[in-house]
C-alpha cells in the first residue's frame, strides 16, 4: 500500500492507494497556510495517520508516502525550494515528514505528479511522449518524454504556464508579462471580467451571475460567450485563442503523442478543449499534429494522489 498527499493552498488531501492504483480511502483538512510551515507540516503528519486509521492497514505495510506540492522542488534533497501559494522557501518537507512518520517519503511537484498519475493510471501509459497542462488558478505543466517524467537539469522544468505568448501582454504574478498563465489561468481571466462588472458593465453575463460578481467563475464566462455577451466574447475568445496557441507551441516543440488538459477551468467548462484544439490544428505545422490526441484528464483529484504515491518508483 502507498499514501499520496496533495498539498494545496487551501486544502490537503491524502489517499490510501493499492499497488494496482486504486484509491481506497481519502482524508482531507484545510491547509491553514497562514499559520506557517511548522503548523502545516504537523497537519500533514496527522492527516497521514488519519487516512490509515480504521483501515486495518499496518504502518509496516506502507511502502512510501508521496507528497505533491505546488512550486519548485528539489526532489533529491526532498526540499520545497519555493512554493508561492504557501509562501515557503527552502523547506525540508520530505525529510521532516519522514522523521515524523517513520515512513519512506518522496516529494514531487504537484503537476508533475498529476501528469504522471493520469498517464500511468488514467491512460494506461498510452504514448511515450505526453504533456499535461492543468488550468486552475494559474497553469501548471508536466512532461513525460520517452516514457519518463522530465524534470529538467535542476528539477524545475515543465513550467508551461510561464512560457511567454506575448512579450507585451498581461502582467503575470511571476513578474513577467504575457505568460500563458496570465492569458488562460482561471484567476486572471475571472479577475479581468469581474473588474469590468464592478466598473458597471451590464449584459447577459450580469444576468448569468444573478447580479453578483463575487460568484463569477470561468464557466459563467464561457456561457456568456455562447450567448453573445460582448464582454465574454472578448474575454473568452482570447482564452480560446491563447490556449490554442499554447497547444500549437507545445505540438511544434515536442511533437507529443498526447496532450492532457485538466484542472478546474477545464472541468468547469464544456467546449474549451474542442475549441482550443481547432485553433491548434489551424496554426500548427501539419506533421506536428498528425496522430496527436488532445484529451481531458480522467482521474481528477486522484491523479495527484496516485502520481505522488507512485512516481518515484518508475
Amino acid at each position: 500500500m502507498r499514501v499520496g498527499v496533495d498539498i494545496g493552498g487551501t486544502k490537503v488531501i491524502a489517499g490510501l492507494a493499492s499497488e494496482a492504483g486504486r484509491v481506497i480511502r481519502h482524508a482531507q483538512i484545510p491547509t491553514e497556510g497562514q499559520n506557517g510551515y511548522p503548523a502545516v507540516r504537523d497537519r500533514i503528519v496527522r492527516l497521514v495517520a488519519d487516512v490509515l486509521s480504521g483501515t486495518g492497514v499496518k504502518k509496516s505495510s506502507i511502502k512510501q508516502v508521496g507528497l505533491a506540492c505546488a512550486g519548485q522542488i528539489d526532489q533529491a534533497r526532498k526540499r520545497v525550494l519555493f512554493s508561492p501559494n504557501l509562501n515557503w522557501r527552502n523547506k525540508p518537507l520530505g525529510r521532516d515528514i519522514e522523521a515524523a512518520t517513520g515512513l519512506p517519503v518522496s516529494l514531487e511537484n504537484d503537476v508533475n505528479a498529476a501528469t504522471y498519475g493520469e498517464w500511468r493510471f488514467g491512460f494506461k501509459k498510452e504514448g511515450l511522449n505526453v504533456v499535461g497542462i492543468f488550468l486552475g488558478t494559474g497553469i501548471g505543466g508536466g512532461l513525460i518524454l520517452n516514457g519518463r517524467l522530465f524534470r529538467g537539469s535542476r528539477d524545475v522544468g515543465g513550467e508551461l504556464g510561464h512560457i511567454t505568448l506575448n512579450p507585451h501582454g498581461y502582467q503575470c504574478r511571476c513578474g513577467n508579462r504575457g505568460c500563458f498563465e496570465a492569458y488562460c489561468g482561471g484567476s486572471y481571466v475571472v479577475g479581468r471580467v469581474r473588474e469590468r462588472l464592478e466598473q458597471g458593465y451590464r449584459g447577459r453575463l450580469w444576468e448569468i451571475v444573478g447580479g453578483d460578481p463575487v460568484g463569477l467563475h470561468a464557466g459563467h464566462v464561457e456561457e456568456g460567450y455562447y450567448l453573445g455577451d460582448e464582454l465574454c466574447s472578448e474575454a473568452w475568445g482570447e482564452v480560446i485563442e491563447y490556449l490554442g496557441v499554447g497547444l500549437q507551441s507545445v505540438a511544434n516543440l515536442l511533437n507529443p503523442d498526447l496532450i492532457l488538459l485538466g484542472g478546474g477551468v477545464i472541468q468547469g467548462t464544456k467546449k474549451l478543449v474542442h475549441e482550443a484544439r481547432l485553433v491548434m490544428k489551424q496554426r500548427a505545422m501539419p506533421a506536428s499534429t498528425k496522430g496527436l490526441r488532445v484529451e481531458r484528464t480522467r482521474l481528477h483529484q486522484n491523479a495527484m494522489i496516485l502520481g505522488a504515491a507512485f512516481v518515484s518508483s518508475d
